[in-house]
């Protein structure tokens, strides 16, 4: 069966072209999420991922290579999706908002922290509100927490609500042991 997909890849009509093209192009963005599940630490929906891109890559890459030289297009047609392959991939990870971020907003006014913190909080969000000392000695006040990525866009959108001049600083977190999360904040 191989045998016969490689034969027909190698031939040159628009059909080769589009189907080089849309199979690498869905290799590339299987191998993006494939990555960020596995960094996220979602290693068995990644390694079944890796089996299917894996498959697709060795045929198309394969008989892409074999004749190169001689099939110009075909390379070109290769890389092209290849980049494609790599934004969509990007876009459909930031689309599933996968895996977890610590999250720590810096306030000039106490009031503002805690109107956002108490806003936070009864939508289900678990934080930790502290005092710190900024630049000069100025009092601030921090509201730290840890939440999942897909909520990161309306937490967000409430803590500017309350101050648009906060400070947001996220860090994309591998995993969490112990402490609260709220499931979903709309």
């Amino acid at each position: 069966m191989l045998s016969a997909v490689s034969e027909f890849l190698s031939g040159r009509s628009w059909w080769v072209y589009l189907i080089v093209f849309s199979a690498e192009v869905i290799e590339v963005t299987l191998s993006t999420l494939r990555t960020s599940l596995i960094v996220k630490g979602e290693k068995i929906p990644g390694a079944l991922i890796a089996a299917v891109q894996y498959l697709i890559w060795v045929v198309i890459t394969a008989t892409v290579l074999v004749n190169f030289t001689s099939d110009v297009l075909k390379t070109i047609v290769l890389i092209v999706a290849f980049a494609i392959g790599r934004y969509l991939g990007a876009c459909l990870e930031e689309r599933l908002a996968l895996g977890v971020c610590s999250m720590n907003v810096i306030f000039q006014k106490r009031a503002d922290a805690d109107e956002a913190a108490q806003i936070l909080r009864d939508k289900g969000c678990a934080l930790t509100v502290v005092r710190a000392e900024g630049i000069e000695n100025d009092m601030r006040t921090v509201i730290t927490m840890t939440l999942r990525y897909r909520n990161f866009e309306a937490v967000k959108q409430i803590i500017l609500d309350v101050d648009s001049q906060a400070v947001i600083s996220t860090i994309q977190s591998v995993s969490l042991v112990g402490g609260t999360m709220a499931s979903r904040i709309l």
